[in-house]
């Protein structure tokens, strides 16, 4: 099996079985395959990081590739049970409070965290933390909680990491749920970090996929890796809960039913001993002081790479004022200084799902990709025909976009009666 200079065993082209059907160009992760000039696809062996998808996606065999296989233990042999790990039950999720209600995310956890439990055949639960928060409890079981527990008490008001660390780490191991979700904003960043080392767990953080394997109960949290090269799926075998924090917008929110019913119970809570910080006074949100929030956006237009001139703004800015959207961009425009870091879009910057994304000049490289995968409609503007951003997109134009943006604009006027 032949290797590249760092030591990867990588992938081969068979000459004469290629039919350059470039299904592999498209599966490449990395872009290290090439249509040749005699029409014959070439592996880049020094590019390839020897994934295998290409070798998986041929359809006529034409690609080498003999991975060495590690021996896989079993479960027995690892010394660990056949189904789960005894003496925890249910999915759990930390229902975050947000300005008084309950954050948005959290929500959307709760009908991924119903998927999870009907896979488990098991109950949803919410992990409530605040004062006065009744209501909340009751909209937590009418998004889908069939128990939520509550901590009340004045001292978790507002969010102080070392009295909520403690207080959702006695929640955890009073109720023992099997699997914990929170969501991945600051705060929720913040406090996973904190109860996983309280309880001395597995912490997969920034997931964009979770899944069941019925037989181990395991929890397979999936989320890009090597620089979003590949996704790796990660799984805690030994440690209970199996937790996971997963950004705002990639789980679809289930549907809000006042009329369900279920149990709220509240907890009583012993207060960390010591001297308490006290708050003196709050920095206000960004999005309270003029700031856009791309995230609550229905519309976005996204400058990528190939678009990063900051002449051409104020022409992508019109396309946005017109479909009632906003500007935004990829991470290359941002580490250029010429958009602010609230703008970028990605894995590094924020998951979004509007109902409308346009995509110009972005290739759509593995971070970019994961962080719009909650969008309803994806159109592409790209010269590069080969631009990964074409295989999500539900309209792809190839070409210049400083030829493709006017002419769209022009039309779009001539439907909205604006045309002169």
């Amino acid at each position: 099996m032949a290797k590249n200079t760092k030591g990867i065993e990588v992938a081969e082209i068979l000459p004469d079985k290629c039919i350059a059907c470039q299904i592999c160009i498209g599966e490449c992760p990395v872009g290290a395959i090439e249509l040749s000039a005699e029409g014959v696809a070439h592996i880049d062996p020094e590019t390839c990081i020897g994934c295998g998808k290409c070798f998986e996606s041929c359809p006529v065999d034409a690609v080498r590739f003999e991975k060495t296989q590690k021996k896989r233990l079993t479960r027995e042999e690892r010394g660990m049970p056949s189904e789960g790990v005894p003496g925890y039950e249910g999915v759990a999720v930390f229902i975050e409070v947000a300005d008084g209600a309950g954050a948005q995310v959290s929500w959307e956890l709760v009908g991924k965290a119903r998927e999870l439990a009907e896979t488990l055949k098991t109950k949803v639960m919410g992990f409530l933390l605040g004062y006065g928060v009744e209501a909340i409890a009751r909209d937590a079981v009418a998004y889908g909680c069939d128990v939520v527990h509550v901590v009340e008490d004045p001292l978790l008001e507002h969010y102080l990491s070392g009295v909520y660390g403690k207080a959702l780490s006695d929640l955890c191991e009073a109720v023992r749920p099997e699997i914990f979700l929170i969501g991945a904003t600051h705060l929720g960043r913040d406090l996973a970090g904190i109860v996983a080392t309280r309880l001395q767990t597995g912490l997969t953080a920034d997931c964009t996929g979770l899944a069941i394997e019925e037989k181990s109960r395991l929890l397979l949290m999936t989320r890009p890796t090597f620089g979003g090269n590949i996704m790796a799926t990660i799984f805690c075998e030994r440690r209970r809960p199996q937790m996971s924090t997963v950004r705002p917008m990639v789980m679809k929110m289930s549907e809000k039913d006042s009329a369900r019913k279920g149990e709220i119970h509240r907890h009583d809570w012993v207060p960390p001993e010591g001297e308490l910080p006290v708050i003196v006074d709050f920095i206000r949100d960004v999005q309270e002081i003029g700031s856009v929030d791309i995230v609550r956006s229905s519309a976005l237009v996204v400058a990528g790479r190939g678009a990063c001139d900051p002449a051409t703004f104020p022409l992508l800015e019109e396309l946005a004022e017109l479909v009632g959207g906003t500007i935004a961009c990829s991470r290359p425009v941002v580490e250029a200084g010429l958009m602010p870091y609230e703008r970028q879009v990605g894995q590094t910057g924020k998951t979004v799902a509007p109902k409308l994304y346009i995509a110009i000049g972005v290739s759509g490289a593995i971070q970019h990709l994961v962080a719009i995968q909650g969008a309803e409609k994806i159109v592409a503007i790209n010269s590069d025909p080969k631009a990964p951003i074409f295989r999500v997109a539900d309209v792809g134009i190839v070409g210049n976009y400083l030829q493709i943006v006017p002419e769209l604009i022009r039309q779009l006027k001539v439907r909205m009666g604006q045309a002169k």
